[in-house]
This record gives structure tokens, C-alpha cells and sequence, in this order.
């Protein structure tokens, strides 16, 4: 759900939006620390780096945290509400982002020197930032980098629109150049030609000559009419069919479709995703939830596919979630089939699916056996989170038990060479292999390797 940067404008319209934020506490007694989950998305929605709201929580709160920038994980120590974290964050917003004479959050954070300072872009206001506070220190050590500053981002956006924008004017010409070729080749392919089939055809329909016609009532021989219907035995009918070549100005039409600049690419993510879940309660009420590609094309469409799990597991899962992973099975593969950060998302949409549904608790290490025999996660993604989270113990310590039991089968096997008949024979430890090969002796027979 998304909501006001400024959270003191009341304006459903206020054009300036962020994720409202996440929390979760993992861990216990002196371990125990809050995840923000979406604190990427809520830095890019602030266009300041996400270590600097981060470290804000810790001045504030009196705590350690820890930025992991390559698996998008910033974790303060200790168990923090997520409303009051929010209201910290309304704090770093009037501090650090918010320009203090028009309240624009569109500002650029420039340091030079010793001084850090908002530039904003909406009235040229400049203000200095409060040196006294912790997390000054923090930044002069740490300057954002220039591509990350609000201002330069908002005019690259505006370049890449105008690119984007001249880039569909240019094919959409070429396209309509090529349309208007193809209807004048339509018109003249289809002109009667003098001595054709077509032409014939039309003059015995209009009542001035058949094909039976005399010589009289035409102005020519039989000879003649002879030595045209020998020429139409040489004569390809090479005029175009106009239906077909409506249809192939409807597939250019179809392809066009394909070139038109997509408008909400240039939304924020927080909106794509709630564009993405209505979509979802959509084809819910419709019961199309089964159409995978239209789901899959509508993800592409506004490029959320890695982060779209998370919204499927709110529509598709709930009290019976168990008996709800294998029909829904095709559609998780699409998105997550080899995409270990999309499995990440998934496991991430399936714990929040065990916070609202209290029953399910139980019944977690059954739930990740299921996903895992589906093959929709994979045993590394799931050995790596489930280590976080004591309740599914008894399905990693399976995980782990039939890893080292397969390891230990295949070192069992052994390779036998027999010299006296000058050929190798494999052999496994088992009796049931040694059973299957006990003719292997006869001297005549050949042993295949690959049987064994």
C-alpha cells in the first residue's frame, strides 16, 4: 500500500508516494533484530540511498544495524515496531529529504566539505541540513553518489521518456510508410490486365464477349481467341488476393501494438505492484486465476516479475495452503523456475501467509515439503532461510539426512577390472546388482557397462 511522502498532506492526489513500511523480528534473546523488507523500495521512492535510513533507525533508536546491499537485507538490532519505525522515518523525511521553504520532497543531497545541503528542484531553495544530528557523520564519510541524487534522476527519467517517446514516433511512421506501399501494390495488382483470366471474365459478365463468344460480336478471330487461350496456359495469375493482404495489414496493426511506448514503466515499483495485485483480485472474482500467460504477460508488462510472488501468494493461498500448492504449481514455476531471488520473494510472500493465518504454524515443515517436491523451490534457497526460522528445523534436518545419505550411496559403488579376460566389468556393492549380472562369467558374452 502506498502513502504521502509527507504524511501531514491529507491530499489523495499528492503525487509523491512510498511503500508504507515493513518490519519483521527474527531471532531471540540477544539475537533477536527487525528486517525491513522494503526499505530498497521506500529509499528509491525518498531518491536517497538506503544505508542512510537505515543508520537513521540505529541514531534514533540507540542501536547497531547492518546494511547486505547484494541480498537487499538492512536489519537494526532489537524488536522495533513497524508503526514506530514509520514515524522515525516521517522524522529522516523532515530532515533529510522535505526542502524546509516549499516541502517539496524533490531535493538533491549535495555534500561539499564539511556542509551537507538540500538543493531543491521545484522552487531552487537551498537548505542546510542540521550538523548536530548523528547521522551527519555518517553521510560526509558515505556521500551518495551522483546518479542516486533526486534532481539527476528525475531529468534522466525525462530524457529516457523523450527517447523512448521519439523512438515509437519513428517506427510508428515507418510502419504507416510501409501500410500505404502495400495498399498501392493492393490497387494495382488488382487492375484488370489486358489478356488475362480476370479480364476475360469480366467482359463476359458484363454481356460485351464470353468465351464462347464469335468473332463477330468481339471483333476477332476464333483463330485469335485460340491464340489466347494458349497464352493463358504460359500466364501465372500473379494479381494479390485483397483478403489476404487485409490480413496482413491487420498482423502489422497487431505489431504495432507491441511498439507503443508503455506508460507505466515510469510509475514507481509500490505502484506497479498495487496495479499488479488489483489485476490479480480481478481475474479472482473472473475465477481466470488459472490463465497463466495472461498473469505472466500482465508481469512483463510492467516488470514486476521477480517481486510478483509476493502478491500471488496473498491471492492464492490461505488456511488450506497446503492443499493449495500443487493445482497452482504451473503458474509459480513461470515465475520462479530458476530465479533463486524470485524463490527468495516466494518464501518471503509464504512467511507473511503464516503470520496471517496463525493455524498454519504447525504445519510449516509440511508446507516446505511440499513446495520443495513440486520443484518450485530448490534445497539451497530453502537451507539458506530456513536457517533463520526454528519452526522449519524438521524439514532442513531432513534436507540435510537425505543429502548425506545419496553422498554416501554413491560412494559405495565400485569399478572391478578383470585381467584374464582383458575387459572391465562394473559392479555394484548391492546384492541386487550382483544377482542381476551373475551370468556376466561366460567368456563368450559381451558385458555393456551401461546395463549395469
Amino acid at each position: 500500500m502506498s502513502i504521502n511522502v509527507n504524511r501531514n498532506v491529507d491530499d489523495a492526489f499528492y503525487r509523491y508516494k512510498m511503500p508504507r513500511l515493513l518490519a519483521k523480528v527474527e531471532g531471540k534473546g540477544n539475537g533477536i533484530k527487525t528486517v525491513i523488507a522494503n526499505m530498497p523500495e521506500i529509499a528509491k521512492a525518498l531518491h536517497r540511498p538506503p544505508t542512510y535510513t537505515t543508520k537513521y533507525f540505529g541514531c534514533e533508536l540507540g542501536a547497531q544495524t547492518q546494511f547486505d546491499t547484494k541480498n537487499e537485507r538492512y536489519i537494526v538490532n532489537g524488536d522495533h515496531d513497524a508503526n514506530k519505525l514509520q514515524e522515525l522515518l516521517d522524522g529522516f523525511i523532515r530532515k533529510f529529504v522535505l526542502c524546509q521553504q516549499c516541502e517539496n520532497p524533490e531535493t538533491t543531497l549535495i555534500v561539499k566539505g564539511a556542509k551537507i545541503t538540500l538543493q531543491c528542484s521545484a522552487c531552487g531553495h537551498v537548505t542546510l541540513v542540521d550538523p548536530r544530528h548523528k547521522l551527519t557523520a555518517f553521510i560526509l564519510k558515505n556521500p551518495p553518489e551522483p546518479e542516486s541524487s533526486g534532481c539527476q534522476s528525475t531529468t534522466a527519467a525525462a530524457v529516457n521518456v523523450d527517447q523512448q517517446l521519439l523512438l515509437a514516433a519513428f517506427v510508428s511512421s515507418v510502419v504507416y510508410i510501409v501500410m500505404m506501399m502495400l495498399k498501392s501494390d493492393v490497387v494495382l495488382s488488382c487492375a484488370v490486365v489486358p489478356g488475362s483470366k480476370r479480364n476475360r471474365l469480366k467482359k463476359g459478365k458484363d454481356g460485351a464477349s464470353t468465351e464462347n463468344g464469335t468473332a463477330a460480336e468481339n471483333g476477332e478471330t476464333n483463330g485469335a481467341v485460340d491464340e489466347n487461350e494458349e497464352d493463358d496456359s504460359f500466364e501465372d495469375d500473379w494479381a494479390v488476393n485483397p483478403d489476404d493482404m487485409e490480413a496482413r495489414q491487420r498482423e502489422l496493426e497487431g505489431g504495432m501494438a507491441l511498439l507503443t511506448f508503455n506508460p507505466d514503466l515510469e510509475k514507481p515499483i509500490e505502484e506497479r505492484l498495487d496495479m499488479f495485485y488489483n489485476y490479480l483480485l480481478h481475474l479472482q472474482t473472473a475465477n481466470k486465476l488459472d490463465d497463466v500467460k495472461a498473469v505472466v504477460a500482465e508481469a512483463d508488462r510492467l516488470d514486476v516479475k521477480d517481486k510478483a510472488v509476493l502478491l500471488l501468494c496473498r491471492v492464492l493461498f490461505n488456511e488450506k495452503m497446503l492443499s493449495q500448492i500443487k493445482p497452482n504449481r504451473n503458474l509459480l514455476l513461470r515465475f520462479v523456475y530458476q530465479n533463486k531471488k524470485a524463490q527468495r520473494y516466494l518464501l518471503g510472500g509464504i512467511e507473511q501467509t503464516f503470520v496471517a493465518q496463525k493455524q498454519l504454524m504447525p504445519k510449516i515443515p509440511h508446507i516446505l515439503k511440499a513446495f520443495y517436491d513440486e520443484d518450485i523451490l530448490e534445497e539451497e534457497v530453502i537451507l539458506e532461510w530456513g536457517a533463520k526460522v526454528p519452526k522449519a528445523e524438521p524439514f532442513l534436518r531432513w534436507l540435510r539426512d537425505a543429502e548425506e545419505e545419496s553422498d554416501a550411496e554413491d560412494s559405495d559403488v565400485e569399478v572391478v577390472y578383470d585381467d584374464n579376460r582383458n575387459r572391465s566389468t562394473a559392479a555394484a556393492a548391492t546384492e541386487a546388482n550382483l544377482n542381476q549380472h551373475s551370468n556376466a562369467g561366460d567368456e563368450n558374452d559381451d558385458i555393456d557397462i551401461d546395463d549395469i
